[in-house]
């Protein structure tokens, strides 16, 4: 065995030891070491790129850098454009499974479980690890709050533009909403795949004492609740907070008693959603909105979407 055999031996083994792939790394300190092969996965066996590697018996290769710069960098220079958005390939991929990282996993460890939530080890209890989930805008919200904005008031003919489901059914000869009727009421100019709204209920001019309901479009009524309990006539205001309807951008209101309704925002609630620009407090083109009737208002609307919507998407 020469001298330099005697080193490229001795290195491979030190890689081995320590758990690490490496090929052709530059700048090794082994001097007159041989061209360095392919990675080893496995004794013996290559590194094969566009394929599946199996580490026969398990194992774990480890890369190891004592320097202070990034122990590993992947990038994909994959980039395609649809419009002015430029996608980019994935430069890692972490293929979902199982519904826990295990139990047994070390801390640091990181996963993405079959359902898309991506999990880290950072704690363990004895000799069991707890997984923690790492919030994104998949599985995390925000609270956005915006200039206060009337988004009906059933009072004006002009402000029930929002009312998807205006008819003499749901509406008297004066606009208050009917004894017994829901109305949906359309968010879809203000968010985009909101989770759920702040904001003040008026009750004023009810024919009775009753009480109002707000809830998610698109889900059954709850039977037992009142986002506003109200007397005859006067004027009867309450905070409140409500999920926003999963297919569509909008809430629903239920009246025990015929009475006018105004509903007022606060703020909203995303996660991979977004509120529109112009209603933040930090916008200069913040402004209230009329409620233009609800054709044109939803004609605007898909035209400002499909300008700017991605091609495929």
């Amino acid at each position: 065995m020469t001298e330099n055999q005697d080193k490229t031996v001795g290195r491979r083994q030190l890689l081995r030891r320590a758990g690490t792939v490496a090929a052709g790394v530059a700048g090794t300190t082994v001097v007159g070491a041989a061209v360095a092969g392919q990675a080893q996965a496995d004794p013996g066996q290559p590194v094969i790129q566009a394929a599946n590697n199996v580490v026969n018996g398990g194992g774990t290769t480890a890369l190891v850098n004592p320097a202070n710069g990034p122990t590993l960098r992947l990038q994909n220079t994959n980039l395609t454009t649809s419009g002015d958005v430029e996608f980019a390939g994935p430069p890692l991929v972490l293929t979902p499974s199982g519904d826990f990282l295990s139990e047994q996993a070390p801390i640091g460890s990181m996963g993405v479980d079959q359902y898309g939530n991506f999990q880290v080890i950072s704690f363990r209890d004895g000799n069991t690890s707890i997984p923690d989930y790492v919030f994104t805008t998949g599985n995390s919200n925000q609270i956005v709050p915006v200039l206060p904005q009337r988004v009906i008031d059933t009072r004006e003919a002009g402000r029930r533009g929002r009312i998807t489901n205006a008819s003499a059914t749901t509406l008297d000869s004066a606009g208050r909403l009917r004894s017994g009727q829901t109305i949906h009421v359309a968010l879809d100019d203000f968010v985009h795949a909101g989770d759920a709204l702040f904001g003040i209920v008026t009750a004023t001019s009810a024919v009775g004492a009753g009480f109002l309901q707000i809830f998610p479009y698109g889900t059954p009524r709850p039977p037992s609740f009142a986002s506003l309990n109200h007397e005859a006539n006067g004027v009867y205001s309450n905070a409140f907070m409500s999920g926003i309807g999963y297919d569509a951008d909008a809430i629903s209101i239920y009246a025990l008693q015929t009475t006018h309704v105004v509903l007022d925002v606060t703020a909203f609630v995303v996660g991979y959603g977004w509120v529109e620009t112009e209603f933040l407090p930090n916008s200069v083109n913040a402004t209230g909105r009329s409620a233009a009737p609800g054709a044109d208002r939803k004609a605007a609307r898909m035209a400002r979407a499909m300008k700017n919507r991605p091609s495929g998407v």
